[in-house]
């Protein structure tokens, strides 16, 4: 996998492909983590806990590391879209992690409500995480 060409000056294009993108991706890790921390189920709530708590950082492992080095996960290269810097340079492991860790504050109260909100309202369609890590969501250059 190569990081794409991003096609800039999209980034007002992508809430539904970004919306799909999230959902491939959590089918994708709620199926792997699940396998995963599965036998920890034996071990009554503790294990529940820890299950979780691995399935949290695997997930957040997962988007960082795949945004950081290609600029997508499995779910943006499906959509066509990827995560660019606001210059459109590529993203870093720096602004991979403020914006996948703040995945947490956007799905308060549930569901990516408090990132759906800021994407609506942004003028760039950013996330909480993408105004403070500098980063869009841009459509992949089909040209390229």
């Amino acid at each position: 996998m190569k990081r794409p060409t991003p096609q800039l000056g999209t980034e007002t294009d992508t809430l539904g492909a970004r919306i799909v993108a999230w959902l491939i991706d959590a089918i994708l890790m709620g199926l792997i983590t699940g396998a995963l921390v599965a036998p920890l189920n034996v071990f009554g709530n503790g294990g529940v806990t820890l299950g979780g708590s691995i399935g949290l950082l695997l997930t957040l492992a997962y988007f960082i590391y795949m945004e950081a080095t290609y600029g997508q996960t499995f779910g943006k290269r499906l959509m066509k879209i990827v995560v660019v810097k606001e210059d459109g340079g590529p993203t870093d492991m720096e602004a991979s992690l403020i914006r996948n860790v703040l995945r947490l504050v956007d799905n308060f109260p549930f569901i990516y409500l408090v990132g759906l909100l800021f994407i609506w309202f942004s003028d760039r369609d950013q996330r909480l995480g993408d105004m403070l890590a500098d980063t869009v969501v841009v459509r992949v250059d089909p040209q390229a």
